[in-house]
């Protein structure tokens, strides 16, 4: 009985026998793209959703609203001044 006994490891050992069914295999690479791609996730999406900001869509409206605000202010200043005539002027110093 000890002739037969060694502490060398069986010929295929624990685990190297078992195979893995591919969709667990294809669901794990899945599971690693998306913990890759999580932390970028929110980044693009914001960007995305506020790409207007940055192709300068929003700034030409700003600017295109001011421009119409004067115009429309100058127009009424304008009539105001036919209608009520000028505004007074008191000279304060003297």
């Amino acid at each position: 009985m000890a002739d037969n006994f060694t502490f060398n490891r069986p010929y295929k050992p624990f685990g190297m026998n078992v195979q893995v069914p591919e969709r667990t295999i294809q669901q794990a690479g899945q599971t690693l793209e998306e913990l890759v791609k999580a932390p970028t996730a929110p980044l693009f999406e914001f960007l995305e959703e506020n790409e207007g900001v940055f192709n300068g869509d929003v700034a030409f409206e700003i600017n295109k609203t001011v421009a119409q605000n004067f115009t429309i202010g100058s127009a009424m200043r304008i009539e105001d001044e036919k209608v009520n005539g000028r505004n007074p002027s008191f000279d304060m110093h003297f």
